[in-house]
């Protein structure tokens, strides 16, 4: 029910903008986009209704793992650096697989963890999960680089673009200039200020970020957690199929940081 409720709230938003004014917040799974639409509600103040079990048909903030669409009659997309995203996607995938050795596990998580001895070995795991994602990804019918350069190559007139990076160093920038490409106006700082105050990590998690709970929905909350589980052959698998768009979107300047994984 509620994936149907999602494709007819997007047919409505898309068909019918003025009738159901709509802002679509899109972006790659586990990449903020969730945090994202929060943001964007609190401050527009647009009520943004989650899991709903009936279409939305009134002006609302929405979220889903769409590319961005010229159809869209305003849109925000949520950027994160991909091998981040990666990782995050994994925790949040092996939160719903038991502890220890040869676990059971349904079709879905089968398909999306495949060889997964123990969910905790993420080092060994890391691998195969890239290479499963690249073709068929969890949550999306796209792959990190093809969500991304939907994003890179858009000339939406009404897109603003979050960077989950910058919301980390710098929100009150970021929100802002997202807002205003968004909205065609200046936002009020003072609003941006309370919006990022209210929906801060350790507001919502009720801890500071970088303090890690595997457990959580919202594990840690910080960039490059990838250097710590990346191996050289998830690297490699990575970089194949990501390379070209990481430089394009800033993450890299070139493709020898694979090599440079121990």
């Amino acid at each position: 029910m509620v994936t149907l409720s999602h494709h007819v709230t997007w047919l409505l938003g898309t068909r019918l903008p003025r009738a159901v004014p709509l802002v679509f917040v899109v972006g790659y799974p586990k990449t903020g986009t969730t945090w994202a639409s929060q943001l964007v509600a609190d401050y527009l103040q647009l009520p943004y209704p989650q899991m709903s079990l009936l279409p939305v048909g009134f002006a609302a903030v929405v979220h889903g793992h769409e590319l961005i669409r010229d159809r869209y009659p305003y849109c925000v997309y949520m950027m994160r650096d991909g091998r981040d995203a990666i990782v995050s996607h994994y925790f949040h995938l092996a939160r719903m697989v038991p502890e220890g050795d040869h676990p059971r596990m349904s079709r879905f998580l089968r398909k999306h963890l495949p060889g997964l001895v123990n969910r905790n070995d993420i080092r060994r795991n890391l691998a195969p999960f890239i290479e499963q994602q690249m073709k068929r990804p969890a949550g999306s019918r796209h792959n990190w680089a093809e969500h991304t350069r939907s994003c890179l190559e858009s000339n939406h007139s009404r897109l603003g673009v979050l960077r989950y990076e910058g919301m980390l160093n710098d929100p009150a920038a970021e929100l802002t200039q997202a807002l205003t490409r968004l909205t065609g106006d200046e936002p009020d700082p003072n609003r941006v200020a309370a919006t990022i105050e209210k929906l801060a990590f350790s507001k919502q998690a009720g801890r500071a970020a970088g303090r890690e709970d595997r457990s959580s929905f919202l594990r840690k909350g910080t960039s490059g957690d990838w250097t710590n589980h990346f191996t050289r052959e998830a690297a490699e698998i990575f970089d194949r199929h990501c390379g070209d768009v990481l430089i394009e979107a800033g993450y890299e300047t070139d493709r020898s940081w694979a090599q440079q994984i121990d």
